[in-house]
């Protein structure tokens, strides 16, 4: 069982004195309104170690023999980079109605043809770090294995990053656009206006094949 929160130390030293003058221990519980199994360790340890300080939680029994502790650990001696602790990968969250939406959107374009789906254009934003090293990297290592090289990290303190917006259709893709500073809705939309017309002229046989229905919804972001 998880161990509680320890007695103030002015409550330990109160239940120690007023044990030392013969008071019980049922009273002195019911005094500091405390359980007598509690007052019962407080005195015990006391009295063993001359200290009422609470000493150091066992914390869970380990599931693996002494042998196999042994074995682990020589294993990840040799492979010291074989295994590691990964960050768990980042997805975005997706509520309920996301998720109706997006599956709603999906069987709403099921009977969509191949002609139609020539005539999309995709469209995406991504931000790339510009950074050298094994960046979040995580060892399993011992206490004292801190300064062993093979258990470093190199880190890129404020590694510089860009981001870059981008499209494609069935033909292939367009030229990049590199953002500057931050990237706010306004400025989104500036970033459509002056690029995604010229991305379509490359990209399409029928030159006129967005003229009326861009905001029809043919292009589509991702």
């Amino acid at each position: 069982m998880a161990r509680g929160r320890a007695t103030n130390l002015a409550v330990r030293n109160q239940i120690i004195q007023q044990h030392q003058n013969g008071i019980s221990q049922l009273q002195i519980g019911r005094t500091f309104r405390l359980a007598q199994s509690t007052v019962c360790s407080i005195i015990k340890r006391f009295t063993t170690t001359g200290n009422s300080r609470p000493g150091k939680a066992p914390g869970r029994k380990l599931t693996l023999t002494d042998r196999e502790v042994r074995l682990f650990r020589r294993h990840i001696r040799k492979n010291r980079c074989g295994y590691a602790f990964y960050k768990a990968r980042r997805k975005p969250f997706l509520t309920s109605s996301n998720k109706r939406r997006r599956v709603a959107w999906a069987n709403s374009h099921l009977s969509w043809t191949l002609s139609q789906w020539e005539k999309v254009l995709w469209t995406d934003e991504s931000i790339f770090e510009i950074s050298d090293g094994n960046i979040g990297r995580k060892v399993i290592r011992k206490k004292d294995e801190g300064n062993d090289p093979s258990c470093y990290k190199r880190v890129v303190l404020k590694a510089s990053s860009v981001m870059v917006w981008g499209c494609l259709a069935t033909n292939g893709v367009d030229n990049l656009h590199f953002c500057t500073g931050t990237l706010k809705a306004p400025d989104y939309i500036r970033v459509l206006e002056v690029n995604l017309r010229p991305s379509v002229k490359p990209l399409f046989v029928r030159k006129d094949i967005f003229s009326n229905k861009i905001t029809q919804g043919l292009i589509q972001r991702s």
